[in-house]
């Protein structure tokens, strides 16, 4: 399973194992999509209506293609600049990690959309990259009907992926990658000593290899926003910065937030004037010509 980057967990036990091994002789480690998608069952959905008493806060169902259902919330207020489809990180429940974002995200003067990915919370199924791509692509349709508005994609770790890959297959106004990677086996090798490398291949499985933001980058036109924390250790810095680097849009920002963290960037002190900016290039560009 992709991605993520709960890489406190998975990617630090495979770092820990490739290490020893390398101690010994040349070995072949399987990284399989397990190691980056872990649902969490025991969170239950629940009303976001404290975060702010002036948002109107709606329960969502989405009907997967294979039958599973997809919920979440949808927050909407008055005058939207655009709406933001957020994709939080692995683990990601609207119960337990929402109103963090929420909160932040709704200052930008925007609605927001949230699901809870299949296999998470309260939407059913079982979660792998081919399922978690098809779902993405019915939520991103789903939040083009609801109004005429402009649609920002905002993905965090596991969700950058997943947004990065809708940019690929729909014409998107704007797009956030907060701690991302560039591919998983880039990210893998940023992580993996250099002393330990010449002792260690590699095998990734297919599904793993078919998303790919730095590809995305290099034919994505539209506004993009790229934002991580100055202290990410799960996603270095050197990531975003090779993302910046091939993006091919001239309405690119790179926003490294002081003191933060993976988990954290959406707190840091610059993060509401670099949305600005993303949402007056996306109304600069939906103004009729």
């Amino acid at each position: 399973n992709l991605m993520d980057l709960n890489m406190k967990h998975s990617l630090h036990l495979i770092i820990l194992i490739l290490l020893i091994l390398s101690q010994t002789a040349c070995k072949t480690i399987n990284i399989s999509e397990s190691h980056f998608i872990k649902p969490n069952k025991n969170i239950t959905l629940s009303t976001l209506s404290a975060i702010n008493n002036s948002v109107q806060i709606t329960p969502i169902e989405i009907s997967a293609h294979d039958g599973n259902t997809l919920r979440g919330t949808y927050l909407s207020i008055a005058n939207p600049k655009a709406t933001v489809v957020y994709f939080g990180g692995n683990e990601f429940t609207i119960q337990r990690n929402s109103a963090g974002p929420a909160t932040i995200l709704i200052e930008q003067q925007v609605n927001i959309l949230m699901l809870d990915y299949r296999g998470y919370g309260q939407s059913s199924g079982i979660p792998n990259i081919k399922n978690m791509k098809q779902d993405a692509l019915d939520i991103y349709d789903f939040a083009k009907q609801q109004s005429n508005i402009p649609i920002v994609l905002h993905g965090h770790s596991l969700g950058s992926m997943i947004a990065g890959y809708i940019a690929t297959q729909r014409p998107v106004d704007g797009l956030v990658l907060e701690g991302s990677i560039t591919n998983v086996k880039q990210m893998t090798s940023a992580r993996i000593p250099w002393y330990a490398k010449p002792f260690i291949n590699i095998n990734f499985s297919k599904q793993l290899t078919t998303i790919n933001n730095l590809k995305m980058v290099q034919d994505y036109k539209s506004p993009l926003l790229i934002m991580t924390g100055e202290n990410d250790m799960q996603t270095p810095i050197s990531l975003a910065k090779e993302l910046y680097k091939e993006a091919i849009s001239s309405q690119k920002q790179l926003y490294i937030a002081k003191g933060m963290h993976h988990g954290n960037a959406l707190k840091g002190a610059e993060l509401k004037s670099k949305y600005a900016v993303l949402l007056s290039q996306i109304t600069k560009n939906n103004v009729p010509q």
